[in-house]
């Protein structure tokens, strides 16, 4: 296990190098996904050593190499790199050719001109060894509780409002 921050951004470091999946098709966005979806987690004593910057910086480190790759191949299309955090504990980002009109999400979205929003988020989290704590689950028996249960699951997924940060990444031409 990675001792401290250095560590953990050191060994985030040797994913960079691999290559983006670069399409101009919409009907790819499965494939972008695959291969181009970054899921950040830490253990809680590797979040206390940490600062919104820095992992910011490593997201920068990301988008600079896939700049760079984008430069280099033979499409004429932009980028958009969008960055959420989900529970638990999870910070995420992904980039998909600017040629789709929305994101691939399944629920409402709340956009922030700010990343330091979203890492925030992901900092605040008390889910970083990503456990969710005995004492917060009930358990459902009856019938009537598993009714309930669904039912609240149903409001929780149509009202659930996902805050994301998005950037459109320009093709140096």
């Amino acid at each position: 296990m990675t001792a401290n921050k250095t560590g953990f951004f050191n060994d985030l470091l040797s994913h960079i190098s691999e290559p983006i999946y670069l399409t101009d098709k919409t009907d790819e966005v499965n494939e972008e996904i695959k291969y181009n979806h970054w899921v950040l987690t830490a253990p809680s004593d590797i979040v206390a050593q940490t600062t919104t910057a820095d992992f910011l910086e490593f997201i920068q480190k990301v988008k600079d190499n896939y700049k760079t790759q984008l430069a280099n191949c033979q499409l004429d299309i932009d980028l958009t790199f969008y960055l959420w955090f989900e529970e638990p504990g999870e910070l995420c980002f992904n980039f998909i050719n600017s040629n789709h009109d929305r994101l691939p999400f399944g629920c409402k979205l709340k956009y922030t001109d700010r990343p330091e929003e979203i890492v925030d988020q992901y900092l605040k989290s008390k889910y970083h060894d990503q456990v969710i704590l005995w004492d917060e689950l009930k358990t459902v028996k009856t019938p009537e509780e598993i009714v309930e249960a669904d039912r609240l699951e149903k409001e929780l997924h149509d009202n659930f409002v996902l805050t994301v940060y998005q950037e459109k990444i320009k093709k140096q031409r």
